[in-house]
């Protein structure tokens, strides 16, 4: 009978310590697969924020567009990154003088940071300027009379200056700094849910003595 009780409390102690573990113990963050690559961006004449290209770059584009490309890598839960810069026309191309049969396109290229950098390179430095092509000129036109690009069979953009030297939209594991803010809304509760946490503690610790105390009174 005594042995009965024994293993009785020890049950009970083991559902109390499990119930303490899944209040107070977050829970390890998972590794998160994604992919890194070149991702292109648009503003029409006139826009002052980027759209994500729903297609490659074939498009033809106007006299005061602004074309971007930034190394960034996404999955899905985190979305692809804009090019550092906002996208103005203006101060791309404002002492740029209109020329017959061609139009200024503002291209602004950003190489990304070093969190998502291939192994063993570096990120360029960011380049912005002011293109001037001729008439009918698509995106891939604007990019590669400005600097040397690097496709796939499929038209996909590898590279762009020799950046990256040779991947092309490769899965990787995402960076442990995307994964921050994941983090900091776990321990960043509100003091609510704080509260409750407490006071379901409070109560399984009240449990776990009440337990004993009847246990102990059962012995006599």
């Amino acid at each position: 009978m005594k042995v009965n009780r024994l293993i009785s409390l020890f049950s009970l102690s083991l559902l109390i310590s499990s119930l303490f573990t899944s209040l107070f113990i977050a829970p390890a963050a998972r590794a998160e697969t994604g992919y890194r690559y070149w991702g292109y961006f648009q503003a029409a004449s006139g826009a002052t924020s980027w759209t994500a290209a729903m297609t490659g770059p074939s498009t033809k584009l106007k006299d005061g567009d602004v074309e971007g490309w930034t190394f960034t890598a996404s999955s899905n839960d985190i979305p692809a990154t804009a090019p550092m810069m906002d996208p103005d026309f203006a101060s791309l191309c404002g002492d740029v003088s209109q020329v017959a049969g061609k139009i200024r396109v503002g291209l602004v290229v950003d190489f990304g940071g070093a969190e998502i950098a291939p192994e063993g390179e570096t990120p360029k430095e960011f380049f912005s300027d002011c293109v001037v092509v001729a008439e009918g000129s698509t995106g891939l036109d604007v990019l590669s009379s400005a600097l040397e690009v690097r496709s796939d069979k499929s038209g996909l953009i590898c590279g762009i200056a020799g950046y990256p030297a040779q991947e092309c939209g490769v899965e990787i594991t995402m960076p442990s700094v995307n994964a921050s803010p994941i983090a900091a809304s776990a321990t960043n509760e509100s003091p609510m849910k704080s509260s409750n946490s407490l006071a379901l503690g409070a109560l399984a610790f009240i449990a776990l003595v009440v337990a004993i105390v009847a246990l102990r009174r059962r012995s006599k």
